[in-house]
């Protein structure tokens, strides 16, 4: 099959594939054009003023700027480049993200999937926000904790994701203090099957006796073609592994 060079090129244009130097090229323009740039037609110096916009990251209308942005963002590549500099921030950052969280794109689960994830490690989120938010310092863990506390369920569905790559990825926050939020959750939305498939899968981050329980109760109690069942099998072997 032959391939086309340029068009191979003109697509990584439009999704806004910026190279070193295009980024170089703004790296010392002042604030206020960074900020202009973003609206630019050209989805190349999109991504390269959000690059750059992450030496102000820690600047609240900076922030709220990019998040705007990133609702309306349609290049891929730019898309990338404002959640790598919202990554940056610090808990006044991700106070700001939470707000979109459940809200950008259409990637997020609405119902059970019909096969779960049959990678040993953990699931990136699919929510856009969620997944960068589970890519931040962990500092900011205790302030995702809070929502599950919340009867906010949109938040909550994409937030367990984060919590769980969170912990997956840090020794430290795998403890019974947080493992309980799960549980609690679990308690509390217990007739709610994608919330509960949801909540198995964060259990893969917990090794923990409690958390090896509650998976090993999913088997005894749920058919072997379940998903909730297929889950917890899952979970249950990552564990083990």
């Amino acid at each position: 099959m032959k391939h086309n060079l340029k068009s191979d090129i003109d697509k990584l244009v439009s999704k806004g594939m910026a190279l070193e130097e295009d980024i170089n090229l703004l790296k010392d323009k002042p604030l206020k054009e960074l900020i202009n740039y973003l609206n630019d037609n050209n989805a190349i110096i999109r991504t390269s003023a959000s690059v750059n916009l992450k030496y102000y990251i820690d600047r609240d209308e900076i922030c709220n700027i990019l998040l705007l942005q990133l609702f309306k963002e349609k290049s891929l590549y730019t898309k990338i480049a404002i959640c790598e500099t919202l990554q940056n921030g610090d808990i006044n950052t991700a106070s700001k993200m939470i707000n979109y969280v459940g809200i950008i794109g259409k990637n997020q689960y609405k119902t059970l999937p019909k096969k779960i994830s049959s990678k040993k490690s953990y699931p990136l989120p699919r929510d856009i926000i969620a997944r960068t938010l589970a890519k931040m310092d962990i500092t900011i863990f205790n302030l995702l904790l809070e929502i599950l506390a919340t009867d906010d369920l949109i938040k909550i569905y994409e937030i367990i994701d984060a919590i769980g790559y969170m912990a997956f990825h840090n020794e430290s926050l795998q403890n019974k203090k947080n493992l309980k939020y799960i549980i609690n959750l679990m308690n509390k939305y217990k007739d709610d099957k994608l919330l509960i498939w949801k909540c198995l899968t964060c259990l893969s981050a917990f090794n923990i006796e409690e958390s090896k329980d509650i998976l090993n109760k999913f088997l005894n109690e749920y058919n072997n073609e379940d998903i909730l069942f297929l889950q917890a099998k899952m979970s249950l072997s990552i564990l083990k592994s």
